[in-house]
């Protein structure tokens, strides 16, 4: 582990002008765009930095906040603050990076970029939708309200004001009703999947799991001993009957019903009621994730499996077979690690006890600041402003691939969330590339050729359980303008024109 010795830089070295927190950030990563602070460094103490520098220490916190928010730093629990080992190029400030050896061509993407997140990385609420103002609001006034002991650690489920507020919010919403006792609030969706899987499966389980699927499912199943089970999912969301044919003794099934990922499709009430016949008939439980959930574009944001479970003629039989998990980390902004489960009450006491165990306790200020920005209306604002403006950049990347990717890479409007996947033209073959391996998938290959052009592309293939899946492009749009999503459209449509043998057409 490298360790800097002696005092990191002065306020003299590189960058002009500003407040002292502007200039410490420009400094330090003038610092680490030039190499003077090296890749997997170790950066002193804030409070270190503040003496040598002669600052306030919450000038250096806040320096370091901004670095770490914006990828150059990474924090390491017991260890410190690190630069990340793998500093893309494009994130050097411009009086460092290499002249480009097209001078004469479009402005970089990242350039237009308010922070180092690529286009089109999928997953990625749009950080300038967020009520900044309203949200600092009811942060100020969690921390002066707060008591000392309310600070020590939070209740059992979660902090009660913010499931209240929850309960309320997901009836208005979502249509599901629940009591404020069977929500319990978790420090990020991963925790919230991986409580709700070791509830309602154990190890040797066998688990249906959809394919294409998110990879993060399929790890929690093995790791926590289970035998994740991929079934196919289309159209219409994964198949509950070719998911008997795979595994009939199946105790559980994780699925994206309201937003599947990576496809964006929103499962059909059929299929619906199917599962939870099956779940009924097999005395197995149903995990439904729902971060994405709230964004739908054709048409109201579906009824959650949960609340399907309760009504109808079969509701006594089922028995409460579903859990559902949502958060915020898709819906406010990334580091908001704030997730939420809805377990059916059979479940509850057993839910408590794993969240003690294991010290699964999420923020106690930024629940009570959520709490309030749920209750004065705030969220329910955000979401209806996000909505529309996700809609125009979803409108705008669909127009954009019809016309700069046609022939290469057919895109498959999503009905929901906020990603859409892009399917290869069969038999499409890259030329041999420098520097990429000409073993990789197509897919593969595509995304290191279009990362060289400052485009963060996800490979279909990855979200499919085994080789040979589905070769195509899975693209974020959510947190990126239209200008900026139209740009980064034209370079993936030069990087298929350079490397597919000129099977797109660029404008």
């Amino acid at each position: 582990m490298k360790s800097r010795r002696g005092p990191l830089l002065t306020l003299t070295d590189g960058g002009e002008g500003g407040s002292l927190q502007q200039r410490l950030f420009d400094r330090l990563r003038h610092a680490i765009a030039t190499g003077v602070v090296a890749p997997g460094e170790r950066l002193p103490s804030t409070r270190t930095l503040a003496r040598d520098m002669g600052l306030s220490r919450n000038t250096a916190v806040a320096a370091i906040e901004r670095l770490t928010a914006e990828g150059y730093l990474e924090s390491r629990v017991g260890s410190g603050t690190f630069v990340v080992e793998n500093l893309p190029p494009d994130y050097a400030p411009a009086e460092v990076r290499a002249p480009s050896p097209r001078a004469q061509g479009p402005a970089p993407v990242e350039t237009a970029l308010p922070s180092p997140t690529l286009p089109f990385r999928p997953g990625i609420a749009a950080g300038d939708q967020l009520d900044i103002e309203a949200w600092r609001r009811v942060l100020s006034r969690s921390w002066r309200s707060l008591s000392a002991r309310a600070l020590e650690r939070d209740s059992a489920p979660g902090w009660r004001p913010l499931r209240v507020a929850l309960a309320s919010f997901l009836e208005a919403s979502r249509g599901l009703r629940c009591h404020p006792d069977q929500i319990l609030i978790l420090p990020g969706r991963a925790a919230a999947l991986d409580l709700a899987v070791g509830l309602a499966a154990s190890p040797g389980d066998r688990v249906w799991t959809e394919d294409p699927g998110c990879p993060l499912t399929q790890a929690l199943v093995r790791r926590l001993g289970m035998t994740p089970v991929p079934v196919p999912a289309d159209a219409d969301g994964l198949d509950p009957a070719k998911g008997v044919a795979l595994a009939p003794d199946a105790r559980l099934a994780v699925v994206t019903a309201n937003c599947q990922m990576p496809l964006g499709t929103v499962m059909s009430l059929e299929r619906r009621q199917a599962l939870l016949d099956w779940a009924a008939r097999a005395d197995a439980h149903v995990i439904e994730d729902d971060g994405d959930g709230g964004f739908t574009f054709e048409t109201r944001p579906p009824a959650t499996l949960m609340s399907l479970d309760r009504v109808g003629d079969r509701a006594a039989q089922r028995n409460g077979r579903v859990l559902h998990v949502g958060g915020f980390e898709r819906i406010l902004y990334p580091g908001l690690r704030i997730a939420y489960l809805v377990v059916p009450e059979h479940l509850l006491e057993r839910a408590l006890e794993m969240r003690a165990l294991f010290e699964l306790h999420a923020p106690v200020v930024e629940q009570s600041a959520l709490a309030e920005f749920i209750d004065e209306g705030h969220l329910a604002s955000h979401l209806r402003r996000s909505r529309l403006t996700y809609q125009e950049r979803r409108e705008t990347l669909i127009d954009a691939a019809r016309r700069l990717w046609a022939g290469a890479l057919t895109l498959t409007p999503a009905a929901a969330g906020l990603q859409m996947a892009a399917k290869l033209a069969d038999g499409l073959t890259l030329k041999t590339v420098p520097g990429i391996s000409p073993t990789l998938a197509p897919d593969m290959a595509l995304r290191q050729a279009a990362r060289a052009r400052s485009i963060d592309v996800t490979p279909l293939s990855s979200f499919h359980a085994s080789r040979g899946g589905t070769q195509g492009l899975v693209l974020g749009y959510a947190a990126f303008p239209p200008p900026l999503i139209l740009r980064a459209a034209q370079r993936l449509a030069e990087t298929l024109e350079a490397h597919a043998g000129g099977t797109a057409c660029a404008y």
